[in-house]
C-alpha cells in the first residue's frame, strides 16, 4: 500500500482554488456565552468563561482562523459604545482560543451586570468589527446575601377533601399528600423602579405570581437535586411586572420529589413544600429596597387537594380563590405563614443554570371513541411526558377523571398502565378535576407529569371536542442544535424514536422513564451521552448532572480501606433518595464517561476537573474487585437484550456482569489516565495505562474462547465482543478473528439479529462499519423482524420500550419509553454523516469527517452545532458519481477521509484534483484522506468518464 503523504498536494489544490475578497473584514463574530449560556442572569462562577464563533462573510474563503482576539468587559453599556472596559481590557492576545477564554478582570460582586464584546484579528491580518454586545449577571455569590429571607410554609392542613388521600395498595394503607400551599404578601412601592430582581427556591416547585400573573413560562420549577446538599434557585426579571403603589407577591407551591411521601414507600421525601425568597428593587433615584420570605406573608390550602409526581393530582375548582395574587383580597381568613427548617445543610442555595423546564409542545388528538358510556379513549399519536389540558363545562360538583396510557390492552382497547408501573409505585397514576359549575372551565395539572401516547376521560356529560382537550409536552427546554436526515425512511424512524426517548425524559435530570421511576440512573445516562451531545445544546444540563452525582457519592468499608475519608462514589441513581445504593461499575462509569464526552464534545476541562479526586477513588474502589485472575469481578450487566427477563439471573444474560464490568473498568483506566495527562499529573496517568494493559491481558486471557459450533473465536457475546473492538481490548493480531467471530455470533447464533442489552447495542453498528462489515450493519438495521430496531417501530411505537420481547404476540409490559436503548443512534452521525470529534483537540477544534455506508444509502444530510461553528456532511450518490458537500467552521480543521478507487477521477468544487492521488485501504475500502481548513467543500467521485 503507497502511503506518501498526499496533504502537500492537497493543500496547493486548496490554494489554487480560493477565492476571496481582498480588504474585506476579518468575519463576522456571533453567539457570545458565557459558561455556554446566552446573556445568563445568574452566574455563580467568580471568573467566567467567555465564548464566541467566527463566521467568514465571503462563504467561498478558507484556511480561516483566529490569530488574536480583544476582550472588554464593562460595568455600564455606554462604556463599550466608546470602547472602554472598566473591567476588563484583555488587551489584543496573540492566540487562537475563542472557546471557553476566561475572564481576567476585576473582581465581581454579587448581582452585578457586566457587559463585553470582542473583536479578533484573522491569520490575513484582518481585524473583524467588534461583536454585537453581550450581557451577564452574577448570582447571589455569598450566603449573607440572603440574609433576613426565611424559609417559609404553610402551618396546618386544613384540606377536607375526599380526595386528599389514595391508598397505597403496596404497603394497604390511605396516605395523604402534603398539601399544596398558597402563600401572598402585599407590598407599596412609592418610587419609580429601574430595575428589579427576584431570586425565589422553591421545594419542590414553586409558581411564582405578581400582580395576578405567573412570571415567566417554567413548569415544574425548580430543578430536583439532593435536597440536603444544596437546593437550586430562580432568576427572574420582574421590573415590567411591578408597578408604583400597590403590589402582591405569591408563591404557588407543590411537593414535587421534595415531598413526595407517599408512592413506594413513606422513606423517599425530604419534607412539606416550602419557599426563600428574595426581590431586591433598585428605584431611579438611587435608592434601594429589599422583600423577602418571612412570617409577614399570609398562607392557605390552594385547589389542589392532592398533588404527587408519581400518583397525580386533584383538583377541585370550586376551592379557587379568585384573586389571590392580587391586591385587594380579603386574607384576614389566612393563616400566618411559618418559618420552617431549611432542606439542605448550610443552607446551600446554587442558581438554576440549567435549561428550564417548559411546556414546548401542543398535541392534538388523532383519534377519539368512546369505550364507556360516559368514557372517552383519546390517541395523540405519539409517546410523549406532560400532562392534558382540557375544557369542560358542566355542573358544580362533576368529577372529570383522567387516566394516561402508554399502549392499550390488546383485548379490551382500553388504557392499560401497566407499563407505566402503578406495581412499584404502589398506585396508579390519575387525574381528578372537580368542575365548579360557572361556565366554561380550562384546567391541567400543574406539579405532576407522566408518559403517555393515550388518556381515558371519564365524568363527561357529552362527547369531547378535538379543539377542547390538547396533550401538553412539558420537559426541560434544551435547544436542538443537530440534524440527521437520509434515504432509508426507517434510519429516519429509528433517529426520530431515539430523540424522542430522550426528550420526554429530560425534567432537569436525563430520566431512565417520565411515568414509573422518573429517576437518573446512572448506565441509561452514560448509554445516551453522544447521542446527546451530537443532538443538543446539553453542556450545562449535564454539568448539573455530574454534580448530582457528586452530591449522591457514598462510602463504604471496602472503599474506606483503600481511600480513608473518601467522600465515596457514585450510587446506582442521582439525584434522590431511591436506589441509592453504591452503584456496580457499568452504572457507576457514567461518572467518568459523561464528563469525559461532554469535554471531547466542547473543549471544557472542568467538567472532569473539578471531580477528578473522586474519579481517582472511583478507580481505587473497583481495583479492589479486582480476582485473582485479574478481571474484575463487579457489573450488573448488559441491562436488557431481547428476550431478558429482570427475574432471571444476571449470569443468565448472554454477557456475564463481570465481563462487561471488566471492560468498563478498563474504560476508566484509558478515561482517567487521558485527564490526568490533560491536568498535569503524568505519574498517575502512566499508572492507569499499565494497570490497563494488564487488564486487557487478563481480559484477552480469561474470556477471548472458542465459538462452539465454529473454529472462530470471540469473548463469550456479542456485547463483549463489540466493548472489546470498540475500547481497543483486543491484541492487533486477534482483531480479524475477533470481527470474524462477532459477525458469526450474528449471522449464525442468532438469524442475523442483535443479542445486546444497552451496553453493547450503544456501538454495535459503528464497530461494524469500522471493521469494514457495512452490508451487515445496514440489513440489521433495515430488518423489522424481532428484536431489530425495525420490528420495534413496526409495532407502531414512537419510543423505545425498556425491553425487547415480541409485541406483536405478547402483552405489553414494563416502560414504553426507555432513552437507554436508543443510545445506538449516535452511529447516525459519527458514522452516516462521518462527524467525529477528537480527543486530541476537543470541542471540535479538530475533527474528523469519514461517511460509511455510502454504497448503501442514496443520500445522507447530517449536521453539528460545535463551539466554533455548523460542522456540516451531507453526501449522495448520482448514477456515475459520489457527491459529498462538507462545512469546516472557521478557526477549526479536519481530517476528511473520501470513498474512493483506483480508476475514478476526484473533482473538487469543478477542479480536478490530482490524477496521481494516494488511496488508503482498510478492511476491504479505498479512501482518501487528508487535512483541510475552514471552509465550503464540494468532492465529487466521478465513476465513469463524462462525457464530451
Amino acid at each position: 500500500m503507497n502511503t506518501r503523504p498526499i496533504f502537500p498536494v492537497f493543500l496547493l489544490l486548496l490554494n489554487a482554488v480560493v477565492a476571496y475578497s481582498h480588504g474585506s473584514n476579518g468575519g463576522t463574530l456571533d453567539d457570545l456565552r458565557v459558561e455556554h449560556l446566552h446573556d445568563p442572569i445568574q452566574l455563580d462562577t467568580p471568573r467566567p468563561r467567555l465564548s464566541w464563533k467566527l463566521l467568514a462573510e465571503d462563504s467561498n474563503e478558507r484556511d480561516l482562523t483566529q490569530q488574536s482576539y480583544q476582550v472588554l468587559v464593562a460595568s455600564q453599556r455606554e462604556l463599550l459604545s466608546r470602547d472602554q472596559g472598566d473591567l476588563w481590557d484583555s488587551g489584543m492576545v496573540q492566540s487562537s482560543q475563542s472557546v471557553l477564554v476566561p475572564y481576567d478582570g476585576e473582581v465581581l460582586r454579587s448581582r452585578q451586570v457586566c457587559y463585553w464584546k470582542v473583536r479578533v484579528a484573522d491569520n490575513r491580518g484582518r481585524l473583524s468589527r467588534w461583536s454585537e454586545v453581550a450581557t451577564w449577571r452574577m448570582a447571589l455569590l455569598h450566603p449573607a446575601d440572603w440574609s433576613g429571607s426565611q424559609w417559609i410554609g404553610l402551618k396546618d392542613d386544613t384540606r377536607d377533601s375526599d380526595l386528599a388521600s389514595r391508598m397505597n395498595l403496596t404497603l394497604n394503607e390511605s396516605l395523604r399528600s402534603h398539601p399544596s400551599p398558597l402563600l401572598r404578601k402585599e407590598v407599596t412601592l412609592n418610587k419609580n423602579i429601574r430595575n428589579a430582581m427576584a431570586y425565589v427556591s422553591g421545594v419542590g416547585y414553586a409558581d411564582f405570581y405578581l400582580n395576578g400573573k405567573k412570571v415567566g413560562d417554567h413548569v415544574l420549577d425548580p430543578g430536583q437535586t439532593n435536597y440536603e446538599q444544596h437546593t437550586l434557585y430562580v432568576v427572574h426579571d420582574v421590573t415590567d411586572d411591578l408597578k408604583t403603589g400597590t403590589n402582591v407577591l405569591g408563591f404557588w407551591l407543590g411537593n414535587g420529589v421534595y415531598g413526595q411521601n407517599i408512592a413506594f414507600g413513606k422513606k423517599f421525601g425530604y419534607g412539606e413544600p416550602s419557599v426563600r425568597a428574595k426581590l431586591f428593587i433598585e428605584y431611579t433615584d438611587g435608592t434601594t429596597q429589599e422583600v423577602i420570605t418571612d412570617e409577614s406573608w399570609k398562607a392557605t390550602v390552594s385547589p389542589i387537594v392532592f398533588d404527587n409526581v408519581y400518583w397525580g393530582e386533584s383538583y377541585d375548582a370550586r376551592r379557587k380563590i379568585k384573586g389571590w395574587s392580587e391586591p385587594g383580597l380579603d386574607d384576614s381568613d389566612w393563616q400566618t405563614a411559618i418559618e420552617v427548617a431549611s432542606p439542605c445543610r448550610d443552607d446551600q442555595l446554587r442558581p438554576q443554570l440549567i435549561p428550564p423546564i417548559k411546556e414546548v409542545e401542543r398535541i392534538k388528538p388523532v383519534k377519539m371513541e368512546r369505550v364507556a358510556p360516559t368514557t372517552w379513549l383519546v390517541d395523540f399519536g405519539m409517546n410523549i411526558a406532560g400532562w392534558v389540558e382540557l375544557t369542560v363545562n358542566q355542573k358544580a360538583g362533576d368529577v372529570i377523571e383522567v387516566v394516561p396510557a402508554e399502549v392499550l390492552d390488546k383485548d379490551t382497547g382500553r388504557a392499560d398502565q401497566r407499563t407505566q408501573g402503578g406495581g412499584a409505585t404502589g398506585n396508579q397514576y390519575r387525574l381528578f378535576y372537580v368542575c365548579n359549575g360557572r361556565g366554561e372551565e380550562k384546567w391541567s395539572p400543574r406539579f405532576t407529569y407522566s408518559g403517555f401516547q393515550y388518556v381515558e376521560l371519564s365524568g363527561l356529560d357529552s362527547p369531547p371536542d378535538k379543539d377542547n382537550i390538547s396533550a401538553v409536552f412539558v420537559r426541560s427546554a434544551i435547544e436542538k442544535t443537530g440534524t440527521f436526515r437520509c434515504s432509508e425512511e426507517i434510519l429516519n424512524q429509528q433517529y426520530a424514536a431515539s430523540l424522542l426517548s430522550l426528550e420526554g425524559n429530560w425534567h432537569s435530570l436525563p430520566e431512565d422513564c417520565p411515568h414509573r421511576e422518573k429517576c437518573g440512573w446512572l448506565g441509561d445516562a452514560h448509554a445516551t451521552a453522544d447521542l446527546s451531545l451530537f443532538n443538543y445544546d446539553i453542556a450545562t444540563f449535564y454539568q448539573k448532572f455530574i454534580r448530582d452525582i457528586e452530591d449522591s457519592l457514598r462510602s463504604d468499608a471496602r472503599l474506606e480501606r483503600v481511600r480513608p475519608g473518601s467522600t465515596g462514589v457514585p450510587t446506582m441513581v442521582a439525584p434522590g433518595k431511591r436506589a441509592n445504593r453504591i452503584a456496580n461499575i457499568d452504572w457507576g462509569v457514567a461518572y467518568l464517561i459523561l464528563p469525559w464526552r461532554l469535554y471531547v464534545h466542547t473543549g471544557d476541562v472542568e467538567a472532569f476537573k473539578t471531580h477528578f479526586g473522586h474519579i481517582q477513588d472511583f478507580i481505587a474502589y473497583f481495583r479492589t474487585f479486582k480476582n485473582q485472575q485479574g478481571v474484575i469481578e463487579n457489573g450488573l450487566g448488559d441491562w436488557c437484550p431481547p428476550r431478558w427477563d429482570r427475574r432471571a439471573a444476571p449470569e443468565y444474560m448472554e454477557c456475564h456482569p463481570h465481563v462487561s464490568g471488566t471492560a468498563f473498568f478498563y474504560q476508566s483506566l484509558q478515561i482517567a489516565s487521558q485527564m490526568a495527562s490533560i491536568l498535569g499529573d503524568s505519574e498517575y496517568s502512566r499508572q492507569c495505562i499499565v494497570e490497563a494493559e494488564k487488564v486487557r491481558t487478563a481480559f484477552e486471557n480469561v474470556y477471548l474462547n472458542p465459538i462452539k459450533g465454529s473454529k472462530l473465536e470471540h469473548y463469550g457475546s456479542q456485547t463483549a465482543t463489540v466493548m472489546a473492538l470498540k475500547l481497543g481490548m483486543v491484541s492487533p493480531n486477534q482483531i480479524n478473528d475477533c470481527v470474524k467471530g462477532l459477525t458469526f455470533d450474528i449471522g449464525e447464533l442468532h438469524g442475523g439479529h442483535h443479542a445486546c442489552g444497552i451496553h453493547g447495542l450503544r456501538h454495535l453498528y459503528t464497530v461494524l462499519v469500522n471493521h469494514g462489515q457495512d452490508e451487515l450493519a445496514f440489513q440489521m438495521l433495515t430488518d423489522t423482524t424481532f428484536p431489530s430496531p425495525g420490528y420495534v417501530l413496526d409495532c407502531g411505537l414512537s419510543t423505545w420500550p425498556e425491553r425487547r420481547f415480541e409485541w406483536k404476540k405478547e402483552r405489553y409490559r414494563n416502560s414504553f419509553n426507555h432513552p437507554m436503548n436508543g443510545g445506538f443512534a449516535a452511529f447516525m452521525h459519527e458514522s452516516l454523516g462521518g462527524i467525529r470529534p477528537q480527543v486530541s483537540a476537543p470541542g471540535y477544534k479538530h475533527f474528523r469527517l469519514q461517511p460509511y455506508l455510502t454504497n448503501h444509502l442514496e443520500w445522507v444530510n447530517a449536521s453539528v452545532d460545535s463551539p466554533y461553528g455548523l460542522v456540516r456532511s451531507e453526501w449522495k450518490n448520482e448514477a456515475d458519481a459520489f457527491l459529498w458537500d462538507i462545512e469546516i467552521p472557521v478557526n477549526t480543521t479536519a481530517t476528511i477521509w473520501i470513498p474512493y478507487s483506483q480508476g475514478v477521477k476526484l473533482i473538487e468544487n469543478g477542479h480536478p484534483f490530482s490524477e496521481d492521488v494516494v488511496h488508503v485501504e482498510t478492511h476491504g475500502r479505498q479512501w482518501i484522506h487528508c487535512e483541510v481548513g475552514s471552509g465550503n467543500f464540494r468532492f465529487r467521485v466521478q465513476h465513469h468518464q463524462e462525457s464530451e
